[in-house]
Formats: C-alpha cells, sequence, structure tokens
C-alpha cells in the first residue's frame, strides 16, 4: 500500500526485545527516489547520536497502528556504527551500517535495492567483499541522503518551479511501504490553484536547487496541472493502490 510520509513518522518503532523510539525522520536518494533509512529518535537513551536503520531490517510494518518492528536487538543497535546527529551521512558511513548489519548495499546493482527491487539481506561472502573493496574509493565529503523532513518543511517545503511561474511547496510524499520507493511528492499549489493540492511524479523533477530550496520542472505550469492527481486521491490515500493511482496519472 501507498502512505504518506507524514503518517510514517508518527510511528513508533520497536526492537526484537525492547521500544527504540519514534520515527524522526526519513532519509531518501534523490536519485531513485527511494526512502534508504528510517531516523529513530531515542529519546534520552543514546543522546547526541542518530540511529538509522534499512527497510532491510524491518519485520513488520504495521502503519495502521503505528507501530514498525526491526530484527535486530537494542543492545546491537546500540554497539553498532554511531551517526553523529550535525554531520551529513556519508557513503563510508552509510558502508559500516551495511556491513554491520548485513544489508545489502542498495548502490551496487542496477535494481531499486541494488540487486532486487525490494529490501534485502546480503550473502556476506560476496557482498562484503566488493563493498570494501569500493570503501577505498569513496569520497567521504559529500553527503548521499536527503531529508525528508527538509524537503517538506515542518509548514511549507521547497518550492516547485515550473517554466513560466512557481506552482507550490512540497507538503508530503506518498511511500510504497514494499520497495519504499516515493512515488509521489504532494504540493501545496498556494496562489496558483487555491484551494488545491495535487500529486506529482518525482521524474517530472528535472532539478533540485538544494541551496535555494526549489525544485524545477521543465514543463508549463498548464502542463504541470495535466500531469498532476488532484486532491480527491491524495486525501483518501488509504483506499488506493498504486496501480490504481498510476492508471489515474498522464504520465507514461
Amino acid at each position: 500500500m501507498l502512505y504518506k510520509a507524514s503518517s510514517i513518522e508518527s510511528c513508533n518503532v520497536r526492537a526484537s526485545d525492547d521500544e527504540l523510539g519514534k520515527v524522526k525522520d526519513l532519509y531518501f536518494d534523490s536519485e531513485k527516489w527511494t526512502v534508504r533509512y528510517l531516523v529513530i529518535d531515542t529519546m534520552k537513551w543514546l543522546p547526541g547520536l542518530r540511529v538509522l536503520l534499512s527497510p532491510v531490517s524491518f519485520d513488520t510494518v504495521d502503519l495502521s497502528n503505528d507501530q514498525i518492528s526491526v530484527l535486530a536487538s537494542k543492545q546491537q543497535i546500540k554497539d553498532g556504527p554511531s551517526v553523529d546527529e550535525h554531520r551529513p551521512v556519508s557513503r563510508k558511513k552509510e558502508m559500516d551500517l551495511h556491513a554491520y548489519y548485513g544489508w545489502h548495499p542498495y548502490w551496487i546493482g542496477n535494481g531499486l535495492w541494488g540487486t532486487a527491487d525490494m529490501p534485502i539481506a546480503y550473502q556476506p561472502n560476496e557482498v562484503t567483499r566488493e563493498v570494501m573493496e569500493k570503501n577505498e574509493s569513496i569520497d567521504d565529503g559529500d553527503p548521499y541522503l536527503r531529508s525528508v523532513n527538509e524537503l517538506k518543511g515542518h509548514v511549507t517545503g521547497y518550492t516547485v518551479k515550473a517554466i513560466d511561474e512557481d506552482v507550490g511547496n512540497v507538503i508530503d510524499f506518498v511511500i510504497d511501504d514494499q520497495s519504499w520507493a516515493i512515488h509521489y511528492l504532494i504540493i501545496d499549489t498556494g496562489d496558483w490553484l487555491p484551494g488545491k493540492k495535487i500529486a506529482l511524479l518525482p521524474e517530472l523533477i528535472d532539478s533540485i536547487d538544494w541551496n535555494k530550496k526549489e525544485l524545477t520542472i521543465n514543463l508549463k505550469s498548464d502542463e504541470v496541472e495535466k500531469e498532476s492527481i488532484e486532491d480527491e486521491s491524495i486525501l483518501n490515500l488509504d483506499e488506493v493502490t498504486a496501480e490504481t493511482l498510476r492508471k489515474r496519472s498522464l504520465v507514461k
């Protein structure tokens, strides 16, 4: 099923033996528009550090009851590679996490999740060696991940710019809880289409300016309107499957 990112952020997260905390954020890569980690707020348990958990480690996802369970124990998570709360997550740090937990590196292979289109664990003898070899050539300076909360903001997020005018601001995302792909960005159209919200495919995004907080679409505003899904589908999202939304989209 599809869910809004905002509904995932309300979930409690439980390790195999104890409660961990709540979902604080979601990190995605803007190349394949897929959520790679949930950021867990561990309250006072691990102050100053972020706990990042890949969908690979999820045991059950029950968003109707605001609950996500993971296969790792609380002690295993505590002993894992630390992620500083105030620094971007580098690819080297991702490699440390994947090697520690046994997650398949999603950046190796042609699928959405490396060699598959769903989150998978790896066979250590084969993939660990490849990861370690690539580790030496990775530049540790640039972040590879982006925050869902950054793009959608607390009230209103990044500006969406068509060729001829601004068409609104990002306020949420539509995410598949199986592949964790981002299917749609939800846009509040503001003064352009007052009172409207639309859903746009990420494939329509031509470029992102992270400094200006702008997403650019290589279409005119009237074309954007034709290529979007209007608010009724979004408001009734719990009743709509990914296949239904895709059929209603004009993008092929």
